[in-house]
């Protein structure tokens, strides 16, 4: 009986050759590997492992493939180490095996090569030719334009899909396609990039996609470019009254603060601007030439007049010593 189960089991082992090398059937070796290391898997192949790697080399398959797994053909039929303790157990099964693998490494090496000189003359869907002005440099790596193009004009849809009420909600009060899609502010201002909800590819995409949505679109948007313009000049005025606001208490800080008339000089110089005979970056340059001649016209007590201090109407009439009242 046990004669018949040993002729059995050796005419499905795949090492006849190499059976009196060793001594012992690969059975009982991994049996006695497993009892002194009962967590451990075994050491070396069992038998169908072993015939099952071997014909699959012969097929074609890469030591790698078969070591490593892939989604292709599932999981690894042996770890590496297992593979090359197989090999040293079993000579001449381990000399075929590498034979094959070195012929599948090359072959695999002129496929893959072939397959990168395909991709180097045509797109990766090879539909368009990697050259002329076709042929575009994309973050150090040569991409095909025409297929950016159709992927600009045919974006993917689902970015917009979270915030789709969100840009129904923003149309209905009146918020521009402007800040929904770039982030410029309706009526006008600088960009804010947290402003937007959706790249514009993306929506204008959607409208083409949905009838629905793009007439809702244009209903939102009728009279739109009136109720912009009316924002538009609102920020406008603001920001003009802003800024004169500014200019008034920026001159004004610029005269001494002791002058009586500095909001005369201030109003002067605004007539001068308004009138196009003065410009801002003259301001603090000619701002001695507005204090002088506002003093001019309303000197103050120490003003002269020639070489002696300037005195008061009485006191220039009669200049003989009379005052009225005064006892002649």
């Amino acid at each position: 009986m046990e004669l018949e189960q040993a002729l059995k089991n050796c005419s499905k082992c795949p090492h006849q050759n190499d059976c009196q090398k060793d001594g012992s059937c690969l059975e009982d070796i991994n049996v006695r590997y497993l009892a002194t290391r009962p967590k451990q898997f075994p050491r070396l192949m069992t038998p169908a492992q072993a015939t099952t790697f071997m014909s699959r080399l012969r097929a074609g398959e890469s030591v790698r493939r078969l070591t490593s797994g892939s989604k292709e053909v599932g999981k690894a039929l042996a770890t590496p180490n297992k593979f090359k303790n197989h090999c040293v157990a079993y000579s001449e099964w381990g000399a075929e095996a590498k034979r094959f693998a070195i012929i599948n490494a090359n072959i695999l090496k002129s496929v893959n090569s072939a397959k990168r000189k395909r991709t180097q003359e045509v797109c990766l869907k090879g539909l368009h030719p990697m050259k002329g002005d076709n042929l575009m440099i994309h973050k150090g790596r040569r991409a095909c334009l025409a297929c950016w193009r159709h992927h600009a004009s045919h974006p993917p849809i689902n970015s917009i899909l979270p915030v789709l009420d969100q840009i129904k909600d923003d149309l209905r009060r009146g918020i521009s396609l402007g800040q929904i899609c770039q982030g410029r502010p309706t009526g006008g201002g600088k960009i804010d990039r947290s402003l937007m909800r959706v790249r514009p590819n993306v929506f204008y995409r959607y409208r083409e996609l949905n009838p629905d949505f793009d007439k809702f679109v244009l209903e939102a948007l009728a009279g739109s470019n009136s109720r912009g313009q009316k924002i538009r000049w609102t920020r406008v005025h603001t920001a003009s009254v802003r800024d004169n606001n500014n200019d008034y208490y920026r001159i004004r800080g610029m005269i001494p603060g002791q002058n009586p008339h500095r909001d005369d000089i201030v109003a002067r110089i605004f007539e001068d601007l308004l009138g196009g005979t003065l410009k801002r970056a003259e301001i603090s340059s000619r701002i001695k030439v507005y204090i002088a001649e506002l003093n001019r016209l309303y000197p103050t007590k120490y003003a002269k007049f020639g070489d002696s201090p300037l005195v008061s109407l009485d006191e220039a009439l009669f200049d003989d010593g009379w005052r009225p009242g005064a006892i002649p």
